[in-house]
């Protein structure tokens, strides 16, 4: 398991506007939320700033961008929580399209 302290150095990484962070999760005992997105992407109109952001459907009924992380971890997305409130319930199945464990090494180090 990810630690919350973990997630937040994750998304601390400087993207230095050429890169973005992806991570597949689930919110365990919620069947709304199986198969779930959120990351980090430099803005495309300002390489400058960056994203946060969540994809919580399939469909794309449940996207939603913010301009900074503390925004992003206390809007109450999840059936009114946030993602601070619920993390003990996330699961991590990805981390850039690799294994989180060792993904998370590369945001760490």
């Amino acid at each position: 398991m990810i630690s919350y302290d973990d997630i937040v150095k994750v998304f601390a990484h400087d993207l230095q506007g050429k890169s973005c962070i992806e991570i597949e999760f689930t919110v365990d005992g919620d069947p709304h939320y199986l198969s779930c997105w959120m990351g980090k992407t430099p803005d495309r109109t300002d390489s400058k700033k960056e994203l946060f952001w969540y994809g919580l459907a399939y469909d794309g009924s449940e996207s939603y961008a913010f301009d900074h992380f503390e925004t992003f971890i206390t809007a109450d997305v999840f059936d009114g929580k946030s993602l601070q409130e619920i993390w003990p319930q996330i699961r991590i199945l990805s981390i850039d399209s690799c294994d989180p464990e060792w993904r998370l090494s590369y945001y760490l180090d």
